[in-house]
């Protein structure tokens, strides 16, 4: 998002809130209540119709009413919101740049567990019909790498694994999803790595340093 610009839902509310002298709380409050800035004007009209509470008030009401409270809590700002949002989707923009620009990551199946994998995948008709086959695709795809002078990192898969986390997360086994399970894996392989170091242990060996994040292809 370019710098300054604010999205249009956001937008709304800063317009009706110079519009209808609104401090940054009844906006937040308006928003939490649920309410149409679009609306605003049939409601600030007490001039008019002098039965009606002025606009913040009413907003201060009806805040009362549903919540208990006078007020939120913590007020943010409509700009200050923009402002999180856009460095949030930055944040994962670059992360994002980041993983790409990791090793890649080869998911390494075992020949006894082929027929099952091809068994429980949507996508078997992609995969190769033998482990044999796939044994062969796999170590060309290293011997190229290594000839690029680029490290491909292996991570076994067990595909009993794959198949109870694909079920939890509701996934059906396929290319994307086994990606997702081997970057699942290099994630818990992070994690250990950092509880050892922060807990480390005389027994304890000395293993070399990891990548944190991979960027795992399926083959």
């Amino acid at each position: 998002m370019p710098k300054n610009r604010i999205p249009g839902d956001l937008q709304v509310w800063i317009d009706a809130r110079k519009r209808f002298h609104l401090s940054h709380a009844h906006v937040q409050m308006a928003r939490e209540l649920g309410m149409n800035p679009m609306g605003f004007g049939k409601l600030a009209n007490h001039r008019q119709e002098p039965w009606k509470l002025p606009l913040p008030q009413f907003i201060e009401r009806l805040y009362h009413k549903r919540f208990g409270k006078d007020r939120p809590d913590v007020v943010v700002s409509i700009e200050e919101r923009a402002r999180r949002t856009a460095a949030k989707k930055a944040a994962r923009r670059e992360a994002k740049r980041s993983v790409e620009k990791q090793t890649p990551v080869i998911a390494w199946y075992l020949e006894e567990h082929w027929d099952k994998l091809r068994e429980i995948s949507a996508d078997k008709d992609s995969l190769q019909h033998t482990y044999a086959e796939w044994l062969v695709n796999a170590k060309n795809a290293q011997r190229q790498a290594a000839a690029a002078g680029v490290n491909i990192e292996t991570v076994i898969v067990h595909v009993d694994e794959l198949q109870a986390w694909c079920r939890s997360q509701g996934w059906v086994i396929n290319r994307k999803s086994r990606s997702r399970f081997v970057a699942h894996l290099l994630r818990s392989r992070a994690g250990q790595k950092e509880l050892a170091a922060n807990n480390p242990s005389p027994e304890q060996e000395t293993a070399p340093a990891e990548e944190e994040v991979r960027n795992p292809p399926s083959y």
